[in-house]
């Protein structure tokens, strides 16, 4: 039998802790707290909000490496994905980008 690692012990007890409050904050509707319920919610929206954004400039990040490789055939230097990125004209594309 192989004893777990470090890592899957720290993921079972976050998971563990997920599922507590979930447990709870159903047991708070149920006994009409919905206030506590809501904000519980609340929370777990915004967490995964924040997870789609980093998957999300991850990708605009992947595809702009992609798009950048195509026009030039060959790989990047560190200095020509840094002009590459400062010449995108949308500001806000351009933030998405990591630097």
């Amino acid at each position: 039998m192989t004893t777990p690692s470090d890592d899957r012990i720290a993921e079972l007890y976050a998971r563990l802790g997920a599922l507590a409050e979930e447990r709870d904050a159903l047991r708070a509707q149920l006994d009409g707290d919905l206030p506590r319920a809501t904000r519980w919610l609340q929370s777990k929206v915004w967490r995964q909000a924040a997870a789609l954004d980093t998957l999300n400039r991850r990708v605009v990040t992947q595809r702009f490496v992609l798009r950048t490789l195509d026009g030039l055939g060959r790989s990047l230097t560190a200095d020509e994905y840094r002009a590459a990125r400062e010449a995108v004209a949308d500001e806000h594309l351009r933030d998405r980008i990591d630097a």
